[in-house]
């Protein structure tokens, strides 16, 4: 798999990552926490995996921030985020979080 593709597919866990832990915090249906937290691990394992293939540059790692954030920007207006309200802040917050978790770089303001 190409550098491109796999850039892409770590942006879309980081996104999706990062939409369950904003569910997690925020969520108004507490008995979906234990599911979330399951998928937010099954989501890390997997950007363990694709993390590891190449060196990633300041330029690879610029990328992935900004696919990310669309990612997570897609991923928050599916319907189980309808009636989920959280500050804007949180979305940077927990983005620049869960990017910290695989890589060094600047973060999101």
């Amino acid at each position: 798999m190409g550098k491109d593709r796999v850039i892409k597919l770590i942006a879309n866990l980081i996104g999706k990552s990062t939409a369950h832990k904003i569910l997690v915090k925020y969520t108004n249906m507490p008995e979906s926490i234990n599911h979330m937290l399951s998928e937010i691990d099954n989501y890390r394992g997997q950007l363990s995996e694709y993390t590891i293939q190449y060196n990633w540059n300041i330029y690879d790692k610029q990328k992935i921030m900004n696919e990310a954030e669309k990612s997570l920007n897609k991923e928050l207006k599916k319907e189980h985020f309808n009636n989920v309200t959280f500050p804007d802040s949180a979305k940077i917050k927990f983005l620049n979080e869960t990017i910290g978790e695989f890589f060094e770089f600047k973060q999101f303001h």
